[in-house]
């Protein structure tokens, strides 16, 4: 008895001459800048050849030059031998692309940009900018590549940087509001609030609205003193997703705004969160002693001291000057003395001892002190 069997090279052929067809027909469309349809055609051809590595080198630029970062990276890895890209684990230096020639990645520039973009995804800024500086020395100088320097800058803290390559991607052509969200977070950085206010509602005008935008907005209006302004911009993100920095923002413009109250309530319910955040504790004193509970405030001044951070001296400063109107006055100088040693430069230690040496009645010594808050010493 014959078992007959399919001859399975006829289909093959037909797949792989549809794959070529549907592939021609996603460059004609490119050429012309429906890149849309010709990513649903390139993705149509894959589904006919799935192993083909021109199709998604094909589709991964496509999807890089559409902004969907996620789907250009997973057609890089399509391309990457081995276990390390289905660790998401990228290293050009580990070994070449499959059948790529030396001169493929200055071609394919794109690939570097796209794993840099999945590096910073991965929390790894470093890693990431190292790929895509790689990819505009190639090259490619897109307003996405540039934004996206921008993005690891700034994780990386280096603001002045980070505002440069977002300045740079702007003078690309880009125009998208997430590139503006971004330049106004780099200038708030850099207390350039009212620049960067400018930046968040050029953003709105193109649609732009989420938490962060409204968020960052407010930053920069409660710096710029248009605190009521502010107060609406944090209630508005708090009701779309509330988050604990949301609320910490609110709860100062309502101290600002005479609403101490307020400001109390929600200060303690995010010191029971987190009670070891010695921001937020010497942000709940300052509102307690607003509402004449110094000894509670005092409290939490020696606390956020104790914690310490970048900010201990504003710390000691706000806990020198609730003893002062308690009228501890010996205890506050010995704060004082500390600070003078220690932040000799500090106008505020200095504007401070003024005010007390004035409640004492040592007239001379306040004067002096007043001039060394204003920094006049000669």
């Amino acid at each position: 008895m014959l078992i007959l069997v399919r001859n399975p090279v006829p289909k093959l052929r037909s797949c792989f001459k549809k794959a070529r067809l549907l592939s021609a027909g996603a460059r004609l469309c490119a050429r012309f800048g429906f890149e849309e349809i010709a990513l649903s055609l390139v993705e149509r051809a894959l589904g006919e050849e799935p192993h083909r590595v021109e199709l998604h080198l094909q589709a991964g630029e496509l999807s890089f030059k559409l902004g969907r970062m996620d789907r250009a990276v997973e057609h890089v890895r399509h391309l990457w031998p081995g276990s390390r890209a289905e660790r998401g684990v990228f290293d050009f230096e580990a070994g070449p692309l499959r059948g790529a020639a030396p001169a493929f990645f200055k071609e394919r520039a794109w690939i570097l940009a796209a794993i840099g973009s999945h590096l910073l995804g991965a929390h790894e800024p470093g890693r990431a900018l190292s790929y895509i500086n790689r990819a505009i020395a190639a090259g490619l100088t897109h307003s996405s590549v540039l934004n996206l320097k921008g993005l690891c800058l700034l994780r990386l803290g280096q603001t002045e940087e980070a505002l440069k390559a977002f300045q740079d991607a702007r003078a690309a052509g880009g125009r998208s509001a997430g590139l503006l969200v971004n330049m106004g977070i780099a200038l708030n950085r850099l207390g350039r609030y009212a620049e960067a206010l400018r930046c968040y509602e050029e953003a709105q005008r193109l649609g732009a609205g989420g938490v962060e935008l409204f968020n960052n907005k407010g930053f920069s209006l409660f710096f710029l003193r248009r605190y009521d302004e502010a107060t609406a911009c944090f209630e508005l993100a708090q009701a779309m997703e509330p988050q604990d920095t949301v609320r910490a923002n609110l709860a100062l413009c309502y101290f600002k705004t005479g609403r101490v109250g307020r400001a109390i309530q929600l200060l303690k319910e995010l010191v029971e969160k987190n009670p070891e955040d010695p921001v937020l504790l010497n942000n709940l004193a300052l509102c307690l002693e607003a509402a004449e509970k110094h000894h509670e405030a005092l409290a939490l001044y020696k606390k956020a001291a104790a914690i310490g951070g970048p900010e201990r001296n504003t710390f000691l400063v706000n806990q020198a000057a609730c003893l002062a109107g308690m009228g501890r006055f010996e205890e506050a100088q010995k704060i004082i003395e500390r600070l003078e040693e220690v932040a000799p430069q500090d106008e505020r230690v200095w504007s401070l001892k003024a005010s007390i040496m004035a409640e004492l009645g040592r007239e001379g010594e306040a004067v002096d002190c007043y001039r060394r808050a204003l920094g006049l010493t000669g």
